[in-house]
Parts: C-alpha cells; structure tokens; sequence
C-alpha cells in the first residue's frame, strides 16, 4: 500500500497537521529537529512523490515546463520558441528552467515545478536521474523526454536520430576522400544520448570505410578546453585534414578558434557542424551542416505532452521514441582531399 500523511506522522513522531505544516514549507513553528524527522521519515517512506502525484491531480493551472541543459545554444531557444507557441495557441503558459546538465538541480527544479502544480513537463533528462524518472512515471507526472531518451524508462521522447547524423556529417568527408577525420564532442562519461549516439554515427561510418579509428582524433572535453585540445590536435605529425563538430555551441568555438590561428578552411581543414545555424553562412567560406528539424521536433513534444494531461494518450498504441532525420546543407567548408 502506498504511504499515507499518517504513516509519515507516526514514523516520525508527530501530529498529521505538523507534517502537512511541513509540506507546505510552514516552518516558523517547527524545531529543526522535527523538521529532520519528517524529512528522514518521507524519504524513508517514499512519500514524496506520491505527494507529488497528488498534488498534480487535484488542480489544473495550464501551465507546462520547459527544461533544457542550457539557453546558450540556439537549439534550445529555437525549441523553446516553438513549444511556446504551440501552448499559447491551446491557452497554456510555458515556465522555462535550465540545468546546465547537473541532475541534483534538474531533480530540485522538477520536484519544484511539480509542487507548484504544474500540468506536465518537458525536459532534457540526464542519466543519473533515471531512478527518479522511473518513479514519476508510475506516479503519471505527465513528462516527455526531448532531445535526449534514457534506456529502460518507459517516457515518450522525441529526439533527432543522433546516430545517423554522426554517419552522415563523417560520410559528407569520407565521399570527398577524407580519411584522416577528427570529431568533437562534450564530454560522454555522463551518457547523454546526442553525444554517444552522434560518436557511434562517425565509428560506423569510418568503419563501412575500412578506416581505423584513430583515439587521438576523438575530442571529449568541456568547452573551456577546446582551445588547447584543438591546438594538440593540429601539432600531431599526422594531423586530420577533416573535423566533425557535433554540436551548435562548439561550432561557434571552433569557428572562433580556426579565426584567431589562421586555420584555413577548408585548405588546411575541412569542417562539418551538426545543428544548423544562422553564422554557418555568415563564415567564409559557409560551413556545411546537419539541422535539426527543430520545428517538428518542438510540435510533436508539445503534442504528445498535451495528449498525457488531457488523458489522451494511449501508451499501447504510441510510439515511445519518435526521431527525426538530420536535414543536410552542403555548403563550402569541405574540400575534396587530394
């Protein structure tokens, strides 16, 4: 049976009206001591998010959150644009949060807008959260995954085939004859699905291609050190002549970098960027990249979400992960390699 405000009560050694005193952060008359007990007693218990579930339920506020890692790329703004409008047009309010990849203040921000009573969310989820997703899920906290999917939870996502844009922004090189290609990425050790994923497109593809996979030219960094990584990139004796960056924010990195070293693309350099963005043409030459269909991907989130919190969504029937194909613009930063 699932823990009542009564079973928290009596495993902490208080009045009901205390604990709810407590939950409805009431704390002017309440020693830290007690507050300790019941906190102790609800993570004992697990009563929180059955709380959680309840509070959600008993009121509609046609309010929705957006969380994302972060509103530095223009894949989350431009995501956020479109599922503002697809809620204003249907009469809901969008609160935007980010987490800058950190689970303790994602699962703090969720918990939170939960507490509020919000209709539902939609979120960037991360790895180390996955316990807590799960048990949302079967509380029916009205949740969609976008741009990322965790393995085993079983939350509709919505995401861009990141395997197949890995392939195909390293076959665009290969097809020009590059075979000494270099990519890079954010860090993996957190297992953020569009980094592992865009990773196993570029691995494929080199080895379709009869190419070893050479570790020194795989990047994984944080973006502070780019630069250097960059820099002990292009002092190897066998340099790559090609590079794949997987995403809009180190594009913008590289593209600064390559300007400050006089790197010529694509003479010296041939340049790929997954996510399409508006300064790809502005550089000269214009870089080549794989967008995102952003909108579709925005809509159909929206969608589903709305189906979850109208009691609409039938999990037999749906499509758990829907992905998008990476949309290509070959422009002028690869060059054939002779």
């Amino acid at each position: 049976m699932k823990p009542t405000i009564n079973d928290v009560a009596f495993e902490a050694g208080v009045s009901k009206s205390t604990v709810s005193q407590f939950l409805n952060k009431r704390y002017q008359y309440m020693s830290t001591t007690t507050r300790q007990r019941i906190a102790e007693a609800i993570e004992k218990l697990e009563y929180h998010p059955n709380q959680i579930a309840k509070s959600l339920k008993q009121k509609n506020t046609n309010v929705v959150a957006f969380i994302c890692a972060n509103l530095s790329s223009r894949f989350s703004l431009e995501l956020l644009a479109t599922i503002e409008n697809y809620f204003q047009k249907v009469g809901y309010s969008v609160i935007i949060a980010k987490t800058d990849d950190d689970p303790k203040k994602e699962r703090e921000l969720i918990e939170s807008f939960i507490a509020r009573q919000i209709d539902g969310i939609i979120v960037f989820p991360t790895y180390e959260n996955k316990d807590f997703y799960e048990a949302l899920h079967k509380q029916k906290i009205p949740i969609v995954f976008v741009d990322r999917l965790l393995k085993g939870v079983d939350i509709p996502s919505v995401l861009l085939d990141n395997k197949a844009a890995g392939y195909d922004a390293t076959k665009i090189m290969l097809d020009k004859d590059h075979k000494k290609i270099a990519i890079l990425t954010f860090p993996l050790g957190d297992d953020i699905t569009t980094r592992v994923e865009r990773l196993e497109g570029y691995s494929q593809a080199l080895k379709e291609n009869d190419i070893t996979e050479n570790p020194k030219y795989i990047i994984n960094c944080q973006l502070e050190e780019v630069n250097e990584r960059l820099n002990e990139l292009m002092n190897l004796g066998n340099r790559p002549t090609a590079l794949v960056i997987t995403n809009d924010i180190l594009l913008e990195t590289v593209l600064m970098w390559v300007k400050e070293h006089n790197i010529s693309v694509p003479d010296e350099l041939s340049l790929v960027g997954i996510d399409n963005v508006s300064f790809a043409r502005l550089f000269d030459p214009e870089i080549t990249t794989l967008a995102q269909p952003i909108t579709d991907i925005g809509e159909k989130a929206s969608k589903l979400l709305l189906e979850i919190i109208k009691d609409k969504y039938d999990p037999k029937s749906e499509i758990k992960v829907t992905r998008y194909r990476p949309e290509i613009h070959l422009r002028s930063s690869v060059k054939e390699n002779n």
